[in-house]
């Protein structure tokens, strides 16, 4: 055959192609999720979205057929360098109930005490979101898998929490309840009373009998867990407030709080926790009555793993 009869024929093959229609679409709905073939390399999975963005859009995504380790491309695929569901490592939840998590941007997988994926979640801040999942759904978290993801936007988290969704589901699972269409199990939070501020004083119009630094001394030693802040247990006035309280809660420590602006109620206690605990800054943080720090020192401690050390017992 010469180059253009060669030509020709390539050139007949690529239209043949072009006009062949696609295979129809063949859809089945179980529990609110949709699956469709629409091509031999291609499978498309609708469920809830409602897990990672807090709301109750189905999204549809395509995915590649894995042929032995490799993952062809297609739009939106996930970057491979992503460990895989499947070789993320348990950690156990009943054994040890405070275990160390990353605050970091990432996805995680939590199971149940039969084993059974329940929910696969996005976090910018994983730390956060597990504690939170365990304080109020201890009998639906026995064990979990995470994963960080090196980029905090939106649509890598996105990308890696569809990857392992995508893999969960090409093994032969369904999708996790939690993660179906309509279930608001993971994503909606318990309403909780807040706990008040302690107050030194009943008032502005009350005279002190005592000086102030002995109702400070009183409060560190009497109470396991003081915090003093700038602002409220539910509205902090400052960003180091803010990430104090916000280590705390992770934690699932119960603490108190005392607001060093509220001068109706602790007058003076913004200059005298200072000169009391020979620091110059606010917040402050004290634990069994010893004095350990501010925000930095406690991001410190929660880096290096020592923050659970710090309320043990």
């Amino acid at each position: 055959m010469d180059m253009a009869s060669a030509m020709a024929s390539s050139r007949s093959v690529l239209a043949l192609a072009r006009s062949t229609p696609s295979p129809s679409a063949s859809a089945s709905s179980t529990s609110g999720v949709a699956v469709a073939a629409a091509a031999p390399s291609l499978r498309a999975v609708r469920f809830s979205s409602a897990a990672a963005f807090g709301s109750g859009t189905s999204w549809t995504i395509k995915r590649p057929v894995l042929r032995g380790a490799t993952m062809h491309r297609v739009r939106d695929v996930v970057s491979c360098s992503l460990k895989k569901l499947a070789e993320v490592e348990l950690t156990d939840l009943t054994n040890n109930p405070s275990p160390s998590f990353p605050a970091a941007p990432g996805i995680y997988a939590v199971y149940d005490k039969a084993g059974d994926l329940q929910y696969i979640g996005l976090s910018r801040r994983v730390s956060a979101s597990l504690q939170s999942h365990m304080r109020e759904l201890p009998e639906l978290c026995a064990s979990a898998k995470f994963a960080v993801v090196d980029a905090p936007e939106r649509a890598a988290l996105t990308d890696a929490w569809k990857s392992w969704m995508e893999e969960h589901i090409n093994q032969g699972g369904n999708v996790p309840p939690g993660n179906v269409s309509g279930n608001t199990t993971w994503t909606a939070r318990k309403a909780r009373a807040a706990k008040p501020e302690i107050k030194l004083t009943p008032g502005a119009h009350v005279k002190l009998n005592v000086p102030i630094e002995t109702l400070i001394d009183k409060v560190v030693k009497d109470l396991k867990v003081v915090a003093f802040i700038k602002g409220t247990r539910t509205s902090p006035q400052c960003g180091f407030s803010h990430r104090v309280l916000t280590i705390l809660n992770e934690q699932g420590v119960d603490y108190e709080v005392l607001n060093v602006l509220d001068e109706d109620h602790n007058p003076g206690l913004r200059e005298v926790i200072k000169k009391y605990s020979q620091w110059p800054t606010i917040p402050q943080l004290y634990v069994k009555g010893e004095f350990v720090g501010g925000a930095d020192v406690l991001d410190e401690m929660v880096q290096s793993g020592e923050i659970k050390d710090l309320f043990k017992n």
